[in-house]
């Protein structure tokens, strides 16, 4: 069955926020206020905005807080699907466990708990890059490394994401994903997304680009903080 390519986005929304203490004891990560809203909403406003129409949701931790916010805000009847984890099965395993509800060959995956400025109609354009290239498999986001995080990811060579110790980026937690890179991973297991994106990088089947941005990943207090002192100030 051929599926459409353009419909169906996925928020990853299932963390646990253990860097955040109390406050991530108490509050989804997703619920983290950014510029005075939450994050996931930030992130569901910018998919409706450039016509994604199909958003899936994994949840696991406070997992109430986060459909409860979705219920006030109506979200639901904007076609925006759960996929619950009894317990969180990391950002790979997230994905292969809401495939059943995603059904979009091409989509894109964001994690709920980063803010970026990034023009969500850039999703759109990397998915038919994508689309275009059968020997292509996905498409991530890299951004500059932040200060946590200085030895980044992946370096960047032309279109291409590769290993290598010098000028590397950091992957922003945005990526878009042909459905056939979860297919070895058994829905319900946990399995982090890392060593799938690796293994697509070193088959040479991986795109990418440098987003030059404002993004932040807010996994800490201090980052939250420090990002809603940069909207107060600018």
């Amino acid at each position: 069955m051929i599926k459409t390519t353009e419909s169906t986005a996925m928020i990853l929304a299932a963390g646990k926020g253990s860097r955040m203490g109390s406050l991530g004891e108490n509050h989804p990560k997703a619920l983290l206020e950014v510029a005075g809203k939450p994050l996931i909403q930030h992130h569901i406003e910018k998919l409706i905005k450039v016509g994604f129409n199909r958003i899936v949701i994994n949840v696991s931790h406070l997992s109430n807080q986060i459909e409860a916010f979705l219920i006030n805000k109506n979200y639901f009847h904007k076609d925006i699907l759960i996929s619950k984890e009894s317990t969180p099965l990391e950002t790979g395993g997230g994905i292969a466990n809401a495939m059943p509800l995603i059904n979009s060959d091409i989509f894109p995956v964001i994690n709920a708990d980063v803010y970026c400025d990034l023009p969500f109609s850039d999703l759109r354009r990397a998915i038919e890059t994508l689309s275009g290239q059968t020997a292509s498999s996905g498409y991530i986001f890299l951004v500059d490394n932040p200060p946590h995080h200085l030895k980044g990811d992946f370096a960047l060579v032309g279109d291409r994401p590769s290993f290598g110790d010098k000028h590397t980026l950091t992957f922003s937690g945005i990526g878009i994903y042909k459905s056939s890179i979860f297919n070895d991973i058994f829905p319900g297991s946990a399995a982090p997304l890392a060593p799938i994106l690796k293994q697509e990088i070193k088959f040479e089947r991986l795109l990418g680009c440098h987003f030059k941005g404002l993004w932040s990943d807010v996994g800490t207090v201090e980052r939250l903080t420090e990002i809603n002192q940069y909207f107060e100030t600018n």
